[in-house]
């Protein structure tokens, strides 16, 4: 006698039958790689999955080769000082005889202590450089841009420099656009000046020519711009002649060029406020290019770009670091792109023209924007020349300068 023989033998059948039914078909690997299906789809997935690979395999290796430019470990540069400051020591106070507990009271638990904030040090992904222009005859600096680019707050600083900025040098003509030029193109020697009026020495530079703007420009198929007055300009000397209308304009690389160039019309009259209405207009155009960048989230003929940046402009960046700072450019938010200027007043020695640093201002300014280190920079860490009537004019650091220094303008008049 079977017990229960027959009938497990028959439930298990039709259980197996209905799970059959109940689950539907299930995919038969095997067969379907031996199907005619699998035969009309097999190249064009083999294909696709190759692309995939190689295109995981070129952004690994574009961030593996990508890389920040070297910054300066040390903090905020020292200046002499023409005298020492000699600090009078504060009274000492009485001291009070301490208060035994009694042994019934108990003593209080001793708080956590607070950490103390870092204030020396690098800012992390926190990177300073320099860009410059030659004026037209490529003589002395037209266009002086110290930047910081910060990378963890995802912000771009740009502080336009005047060009005609009072500065301590030896020579003459004491402007910050006759330092590289004075220094026969040393960008070293350059630096060091810079570094007197920014308290600190930038990571990188680059000297941009006239061509190669208009060749990034077309690189990138133009730009769109709200022209702010109607630019009309021709000197046969220079094979310069400007004629662009007032309102919203789509510019190609030569009439953007003529933009970043134009000072003065025809008629002898120019920006109301001299070359501050020309940087304000400089700044404008700039921010305006920066924004078309970023809402095409992407540099057309990227590689182009990065060829005319190489071969055009003068710069201590590698490749590698020309990649990193596109790729965190394009990473920006328009609103973080901000444009700054150096705050000051005019100023005239010896019948020369200088743009004069309102110190205070300034050394806000640096602090907010510019400095890259965690420690804040002062006006003892500044050497800047303020002018003294017949004293000439005073450092920062205590020196005076004589006015006999100055070249006297005047003469040529």
């Amino acid at each position: 006698m079977k017990l229960f023989g027959g009938t497990g033998k028959q439930l298990h059948s039709g259980n197996a039958k209905k799970a059959g039914e109940s689950g539907g078909k299930k995919l038969d690997l095997n067969a379907f790689f031996h199907s005619p299906v699998w035969k009309k789809l097999r190249v064009p997935l083999i294909a696709l999955g190759c692309v995939v690979l190689f295109f995981l395999l070129a952004l690994l290796i574009y961030n593996l080769w990508e890389r920040p430019p070297e910054t300066e470990a040390d903090g905020p540069r020292t200046q002499p000082t023409a005298a020492p400051v000699v600090l009078t020591p504060a009274p000492t106070a009485a001291v009070l005889p301490a208060v035994t507990p009694s042994p019934t009271e108990q003593p209080d638990e001793t708080p956590e202590p607070t950490p103390e904030p870092v204030t020396s040090g690098r800012r992390e992904n926190c990177y300073t450089f320099v860009i410059l222009a030659y004026d037209q005859m490529e003589a002395n600096t037209d266009t002086i841009l110290v930047g910081r680019m910060d990378t963890d707050a995802g912000t771009l600083d740009l502080v336009n420099l005047p060009r005609d900025t009072l500065v301590n040098v030896s020579w003459g003509v004491k402007k910050l656009s006759t330092v590289l030029a004075s220094e026969r193109g040393d960008m070293s020697a350059f630096l060091e000046h810079l570094g007197d009026l920014v308290g600190f020495t930038a990571d990188c530079y680059a000297i941009v020519n006239i061509q190669a703007v208009e060749k990034l420009v077309d690189c990138i198929g133009g730009v769109y711009y709200n022209v702010p007055r109607d630019m009309d300009y021709d000197d046969p000397t220079q094979d310069l002649y400007i004629h662009i209308p007032m309102g919203e304009q789509h510019l190609n690389g030569e009439q953007a060029v003529q933009v970043l160039r134009y000072r003065m019309g025809n008629n002898g009259t120019g920006y109301p406020n001299g070359d501050l209405g020309r940087i304000a207009t400089q700044q404008d155009f700039l921010k305006s290019i920066a924004g078309q960048f970023l809402q095409l989230g992407n540099i057309p003929n990227l590689s182009t770009a990065i060829d005319i940046f190489q071969s055009n402009i003068q710069t201590d960046l590698t490749a590698n670091n020309i990649a990193f700072f596109v790729r965190e450019f394009l990473k920006l938010d328009k609103e973080n792109v901000r444009f700054h200027t150096l705050p000051g007043q005019g100023a005239t020695i010896r019948g020369g023209s200088y743009w004069e640093v309102k110190i205070d201002a300034w050394v806000e300014l640096l602090n907010t924007n510019l400095n890259p280190y965690r420690q804040e920079i002062t006006a003892d860490n500044l050497n800047i020349l303020r002018a003294a009537g017949e004293e000439g004019a005073v450092s920062t650091t205590g020196e005076t300068v004589p006015l006999e220094s100055f070249l006297d303008y005047t003469q040529f008049r």
